[in-house]
């Protein structure tokens, strides 16, 4: 798995200096999800852990369900009844329990928790572990940085979605550490009362955001991450997910600024076919 890093970095044409990281490269689950996943694995076969359990809207879940699979251990993962039919069945057909309960992942971490205190089951939780955030301070901001520095893009702008915020909290650790304030980090979350598959709103137990700074974060709605889910087809030719196409609309609200942007793509579009069918 490995191997495959680093995932592209495509430019854009939606923008002036815009370019895209094409985390959908990622073999297991076609998303970023693949580098937490892999590192809490990891964590796992040190430990000599023989069951999972975890609680995921998707992405997590097929990632684990396949590294589970290679090395023949027993997962079990709770899903909200709001996730798309397709991470269900890839998860099942990777050989995983599909447990659904709940309308999110806040509501069913407890069962989760409840599950690995009565049983043999280890919660790595992704939602809680640092080893989320080490994943992408030691992969994805590492080679951004690699890539950027190649191709001679000085970057001044990171936009990515939040959820567990991992990924943003792991990129702005090492680009902060690295650049300090040259590099302006933006979260995204959907507005409140909106729903976008992938990511949730930030609460105030994520004691990941507390590690590195974020310098704003901007709301969108689901209609206009489908815009960027749209722009981004048609003018660039790329199938990104809605969590994509939410940082496609953050950075619209905020325009250009001197030096690149990036967007980080979390995933593609071809799990999300029923959200985005109504909206073409």
């Amino acid at each position: 798995m490995e191997g495959m890093w680093p995932t592209p970095l495509l430019r854009l044409n939606i923008g002036e200096n815009v370019w895209g990281k094409l985390e959908f490269y990622n073999p297991f689950s076609r998303s970023i999800k693949d580098r937490t996943a892999l590192f809490l694995f990891k964590q796992a076969l040190r430990e000599k852990t023989e069951n999972i359990v975890e609680a995921t809207s998707g992405n997590m879940g097929i990632a684990m369900a396949a590294l589970s699979s290679i090395f023949n251990i027993k997962f079990t993962v709770f899903v909200p009844t709001t996730s798309p039919e397709v991470f269900k069945v890839m998860i099942k057909l990777l050989g995983s329990e599909v447990i659904t309960a709940g309308t999110s992942t806040t509501e069913i971490l407890p069962l989760v928790k409840k599950m690995s205190q009565l049983g043999s089951y280890k919660h790595l939780d992704q939602f809680h572990n640092e080893v989320n955030v080490i994943a992408h301070y030691e992969t994805t901001a590492k080679e951004l940085d690699l890539q950027a520095n190649a191709a001679g893009i000085k970057i001044r702008r990171i936009i990515a979605s939040m959820g567990t915020a991992g990924h943003i909290v792991g990129i702005s650790k090492y680009f902060k550490e690295k650049y300090g304030d040259e590099v302006e980090i933006v979260g995204v979350e959907p507005s409140e009362g909106e729903r976008i598959p992938g990511i949730k709103r930030v609460t105030e137990d994520n004691n990941f955001v507390k590690i590195a700074k974020i310098d704003s974060v901007i709301d969108v709605g689901f209609k206009d991450a489908l815009e960027g889910v749209k722009e981004v087809a048609r003018k660039s030719g790329i199938l990104v997910g809605l969590s994509s196409g939410a940082t496609v609309a953050a950075y619209k609200k905020l325009g250009d600024t001197k030096g690149a942007t990036i967007l980080i793509f979390p995933d593609d579009a071809f799990k999300y076919v029923e959200e985005l069918k109504d909206g073409l």
